[in-house]
């Protein structure tokens, strides 16, 4: 059976809100550097190594903040206090976590050896510009749709949903909330069906209740073909006089 199916190309541009469940049309490639440019991954210090060569306390020049780059002037033998996500002063060799520093009367000591480019996130680091963030065929969840938010991606192309057609078959069938004749019973089947394909991310085209006549049931099926994907249909099947579906060609 699964050898006959055709997956499907058509596909749609949506928002992101309207993007959960659905399947990407197409690889999906970073617009931007993530992170977009060199910046801290600690609160501390950003430092020049010439500057700390000497293992003598450093003045502070100015402050770093997440959104609030430091654009001052840096002279020698100073550094700059930075916090997490700020970006690095030009020049900065490394950030040096306040946990390895103290606060002196001349200054800031720096208690622990230095490696060049410690705690900086350098740019692209975590996604190129240009590199495939998900592939085509990727179902999209609370975990992938927020990355494409984080990447300025407001629309994504998805495969378009499958169009289910539904229906159940039988005299003895009423629709929940109508009084049941003599002999009947509330249809539950297609509610489940109905709720599991949209759970699944279809597009499901109820078609109601069929009785059992073989002309409705054979016009249904008509119908249904020329409205969805696939036709699923719901009792009718067994050896009974009056199980039509089973003789309806596949």
């Amino acid at each position: 059976m699964l050898n006959q199916i055709t997956p499907l190309h058509d596909s749609e541009s949506v928002p992101l809100l309207q993007a959960f469940g659905r399947i990407t049309a197409s690889d999906i490639t970073s617009p931007l550097d993530v992170p977009g440019f060199d910046n801290s991954a600690m609160d501390g210090y950003a430092v020049r190594l010439a500057d700390i060569a000497a293992q003598t306390p450093l003045a502070v020049a100015g402050k770093a903040f997440a959104g609030q780059p430091f654009h001052g002037e840096w002279p020698a033998g100073t550094c700059i206090r930075i916090m997490t996500g700020a970006p690095v002063p030009a020049g900065c060799d490394a950030v040096v976590m306040q946990e390895e520093t103290e606060q002196t009367d001349a200054g800031i000591r720096f208690i622990a050896n230095v490696k060049p480019g410690q705690n900086i996130r350098r740019r692209g680091e975590d996604i190129a510009d240009g590199a495939v963030v998900f592939p085509a065929g990727t179902r999209l969840t609370v975990a992938e749709l927020p990355v494409l938010a984080s990447l300025g991606i407001a629309e994504v192309s998805v495969v378009r949903k499958i169009r289910v057609a539904l229906f159940s078959t039988g005299d003895e069938l009423q629709l929940p909330g109508q009084p049941l004749g003599d002999g009947q019973i509330y249809d539950t089947n297609r509610l489940a069906v109905h709720l599991m394909l949209e759970q699944l991310g279809c597009e499901v085209i109820n078609l109601g209740i069929i009785r059992d006549d073989p002309e409705q049931l054979r016009q249904t099926f008509i119908e249904a073909d020329k409205l969805a994907d696939v036709v699923i249909s719901s009792g009718g099947v067994s050896v009974g006089e009056a199980d039509y579906t089973k003789n309806h060609p596949r």
